[in-house]
């Protein structure tokens, strides 16, 4: 066989391997104690236009597990390696980047805006990723499904669509915004079958 066919055969190979491992899902992440708690795994996309037409993208998978009182999220690349493990209880909120790097803030969507430099809302996702409302701030509702459940929402400046509920929530969430610079900030998470 020639080298080109060898080249050929071996792309062909890591293309399939990166296709299998980009469909393995992070493990979910184990309960600690008692008590009930919300445990999601699934996908995200996270893409930011800006204003010029350059475009930012970046997608894997997730794990989360959130009691109420402590959240724990991993992030995943698409190859299924470890990128980072975010702890938020009350008042603290630490990122563990797989190098062994630190970041602390006073609460998670604090976290997420240092580390990416645009908001992500964490906060929100705590009750959105239940099918319900956060308290604060006040939102508009502009959809809801014969159950009551919100499927089409703005909160704290965020439009978000929740589609396709379980028994746990919706298993679609798609969040946007404009962000004061005319970024606009896309992000969408589905949820893998219990």
């Amino acid at each position: 066989m020639g080298c080109r066919a060898a080249l050929r055969g071996i792309g062909a190979l890591a293309a399939a391997a990166m296709l299998l491992a980009g469909c393995a899902a992070p493990r979910p992440i184990p309960a600690e104690g008692g008590g009930a708690a919300l445990s999601r795994v699934g996908r995200f996309a996270l893409r930011i236009d800006e204003p010029g037409g350059k475009q930012n993208a970046v997608q894997g998978g997730f794990a989360w597990r959130d009691d109420g009182r402590k959240l724990v999220l991993d992030l995943v690349s698409p190859l299924g390696a470890t990128l980072a493990r975010v702890e938020a209880g009350p008042g603290q909120a630490l990122l563990r980047e797989s190098n062994g790097k630190e970041t602390r803030a006073d609460n998670p969507d604090a976290l997420v805006a240092i580390v990416l430099g645009k908001p992500i809302p964490v906060e929100g996702l705590r009750d959105w990723l239940r099918g319900e409302l956060a308290k604060q701030p006040p939102a508009e509702v502009a959809e809801r499904d014969a159950g009551g459940r919100p499927l089409a929402f703005e909160q704290g400046g965020w439009r978000v669509r929740a589609r396709d509920y379980d028994t746990a929530g919706p298993t679609r969430l798609q969040m946007a915004r404009t962000e004061p610079t005319g970024e606009d900030v896309d992000l969408r998470l589905v949820i893998d079958p219990e």
